[in-house]
């Protein structure tokens, strides 16, 4: 069934969905299976057939001994075979288009013998996730534009499966709520909970956040993260086809449209929200942001989301951390964090400046490869890591800081976390008109 064939159904309808087969699920006993020492195969399912999506197969299967992908399923059929062609190749120092910061953007590639996929497993159109969480696999990786996260993630905590979730977790509160229940559930059904925040891997970051969390840099008195790029500028822009109707535009020019993307200050700047939530032991009390989109000349996208971000984050005890997201041609790229302390000051990538100075000597290995290992690791051991819950706090951060610079004004954290009904969903997951929403203006946008 291709995706113009699929039943018109809306997100909250598919929630309630997938909220009464976890509720079964949860007063079934899970069916598990041991899983040894690495001797028995993991089989992983992929949901977004992207290059996100593949280039995480690729770090799982690298990663870790004897694991396998064994399902695929995208909305659109051209992207399934994109990708298993990408597999089934070999490649040496092939740049990762979509690899995030601070790991390496290069990869070898030469285990096509792990991609077990028949084209009986290949599923595509709205319902293909439903159909690939029928099957055995073992963990899936969600990959898909991030509206589609939080149902995916209900889903595949109700069908008993190890979830990997790329960032962010959501893209509105409604969303976000949905991944902290998932969260939950899947504690109470020993099913690990990945999400895509690597950061909290890397070597230097864990070895300097431990020191700020030692003292080592006194009292935390501030700080800033910032994602100066134009990355995103042109990421999956392409020129409108005959035949697409607005829905399938969208999805596959995703990062520029807030119901996909979240916006680039929840799709990116997340990764370094959520070194600052890290760094402070939680999420922030409040926000005070301003932005917009200064340049539309240079995007061949018009979609509505913002160019820039600048966002005021006050923590408990009134420390300030401020966070800025910049997407522009032309202009000095800038990505990473400061944490400023009353004795010294601290880069997480790897260096304190100050009374107790330090520079982190290595190994700077990939934090997507230690990422993998660990979390196949505690799933063979029967102690399946959850990070659920930072998860998307840090995305909740990201959302919060958005929302305050659309709507102008200071938000409350507890305030979009517990009474917020912004839902960003379409009206129903068809392919027809979507009509698009001009990009927010400060003052003027409805605070929901």
């Amino acid at each position: 069934m291709n995706g113009m064939e699929q039943q018109t159904m809306t997100r909250r309808e598919l929630l309630r969905r997938s909220a009464a087969v976890a509720a079964v699920a949860a007063a079934t006993p899970l069916a598990s299976r041991a899983y040894g020492d690495g001797g028995d195969k993991v089989r992983l399912g992929l949901i977004g057939a992207g290059n996100r999506g593949t280039g995480a197969v690729m770090d799982a299967i690298i990663s870790a001994p004897n694991v396998e992908l064994t399902a695929i399923a995208d909305l659109f059929p051209d992207k399934i075979e994109k990708s298993l062609k990408w597999l089934h190749s070999t490649t040496k120092d092939k740049p990762r288009e979509d690899a995030a910061q601070y790991g390496s953007l290069v990869i070898d590639w030469n285990r096509a013998d792990a991609i077990k996929v028949t084209p009986e497993r290949c599923f595509s159109g709205f319902d293909a996730y439903q159909k690939l969480l029928a099957t055995d696999i073992d963990v899936v990786i969600l990959a898909t534009p991030p509206g589609f996260r939080p149902l995916h993630i209900r889903a595949a905590v109700a069908a008993g499966k190890h979830v990997f979730a790329e960032k962010p977790a959501a893209v509105d509160p409604v969303g976000v709520r949905s991944v902290l229940e998932s969260a939950e559930l899947a504690k109470k059904k020993k099913l690990g909970f990945m999400g895509g925040t690597q950061l909290r891997f890397h070597r230097a970051y864990k070895e300097i956040i431990g020191r700020i969390h030692d003292g080592q840099i006194g009292e935390v008195l501030g700080g800033e993260c910032f994602w100066w790029q134009d990355f995103f500028v042109n990421w999956y822009a392409q020129p409108r086809q005959a035949g697409w109707s607005d829905m399938e535009f969208q999805i596959r020019c995703w990062p520029h449209f807030v119901w996909l993307s979240g916006d680039h200050i929840v799709e990116n700047l997340v990764h370094n929200i959520d070194v600052m939530n890290w760094v402070m032991g939680g999420p922030p009390i409040s926000a005070t942001a301003m932005g917009g989109h200064a340049n539309w000349d240079d995007w061949p996208i018009k979609g509505n989301v913002y160019d820039h971000f600048y966002v005021e984050f006050e923590y408990p005890g009134g420390v300030k951390i401020h966070a800025s997201s910049r997407q522009t041609k032309n202009t000095s790229f800038r990505i990473g964090e400061r944490v400023i302390g009353s004795k010294g000051i601290a880069n997480p990538f790897g260096r304190i400046k100050g009374q107790n100075a330090f520079d982190f000597p290595g190994p700077f290995d990939n934090p997507r490869f230690i990422l993998w290992a660990a979390y196949i690791e505690s799933i063979r051991k029967g102690e399946p890591l959850n990070t659920g819950k930072e998860f998307a706090q840090s995305t909740m951060t990201a959302i919060l800081g958005r929302m305050s610079a659309y709507t102008g004004r200071a938000i409350n954290y507890s305030w979009v976390m517990n009474a917020s009904n912004l839902d960003l969903a379409p009206p129903k997951y068809e392919f027809g008109p979507l009509a698009l929403d001009p990009p927010a203006v400060p003052g003027r946008a409805p605070q929901i």
